[in-house]
């Protein structure tokens, strides 16, 4: 874990060398990918009074951000060729992923689970075999898994709230804060490397999907337009995504 969170002080883009694709991660000891069943499923927010439920909760969003820091590393090697910008944007975001793994790891413990002790899934990489252009990887990350997270981790912020837990509510307010960061970044990169086409912009999204994700992934079942607008996302975006 010590390498997956490593954060160099001084960071180059000098020589970002040849296209580097590759399937899944390598893991820890003790932290590789487990076959997901419904047994599975988090605590349902009635049962957040307990602490090893919202234990478990954080375990989870915990994974998701560990597999958002292989994914963007992932993104840096796979497109050496990318703008610059673009290249900066995906590596300081990868710091702020890593962040929020320390802080999750850090909340749980203090609930008595260690990241580890509960089953971590493969989940964003199962899309990774897909993700071959920059604008595949942020219609991916961005503008899907990390734009649902403008709803849910809302529920969660709100329901540790409620069963009197401040401090994992107080850092699922700085997910959102950081998520909505994210999902601006998105779109900008989203509006300056997608090709001149006759399909709507959303269209184009949904076009650069892999196969086995769908749109109606990008929202959770309470829909948080005002984040999304926070984020930049334009209005016929998020009216095509409210209808699905």
């Amino acid at each position: 874990m010590d390498e997956k969170l490593l954060r160099p002080d001084v960071l180059t883009d000098f020589e970002p060398g040849l296209e580097l694709f590759w399937d899944e991660p390598t893991r820890p000891t003790g932290m590789t990918f487990s076959r997901h069943n419904r047994e599975d499923k988090l605590p349902t927010f009635q049962f957040h009074n307990s602490e090893q439920n919202r234990a478990v909760c954080l375990h989870r969003f915990g994974g998701h951000e560990l597999l958002a820091v292989e994914i963007m590393a992932y993104a840096l090697l796979a497109f050496p060729n990318a703008p610059r910008g673009f290249r900066k944007g995906v590596a300081n975001t990868l710091k702020e992923e890593q962040e929020h793994v320390r802080l999750y790891m850090e909340h749980m413990t203090l609930l008595g689970v260690e990241f580890g002790d509960l089953p971590l899934f493969k989940h964003f990489w199962k899309q990774v075999p897909f993700l071959k252009t920059p604008l595949q990887y942020l219609s991916v990350m961005a503008l899907t898994f990390e734009m649902a997270n403008l709803d849910f981790a809302p529920l969660y912020r709100d329901s540790f709230r409620r069963h009197g837990d401040e401090v994992s509510a107080q850092l699922m307010e700085q997910i959102i804060k950081d998520e909505i960061s994210h999902v601006s970044f998105g779109m900008h990169w989203f509006n300056k490397l997608k090709p001149e086409d006759e399909k709507s912009d959303f269209e184009l999204y949904a076009a650069s999907l892999p196969p086995i994700l769908r749109p109606k992934r990008a929202k959770g079942f309470v829909f948080q337009e005002e984040n999304r607008q926070k984020a930049r996302v334009p209005q016929e975006w998020i009216n095509s995504l409210k209808e699905l």
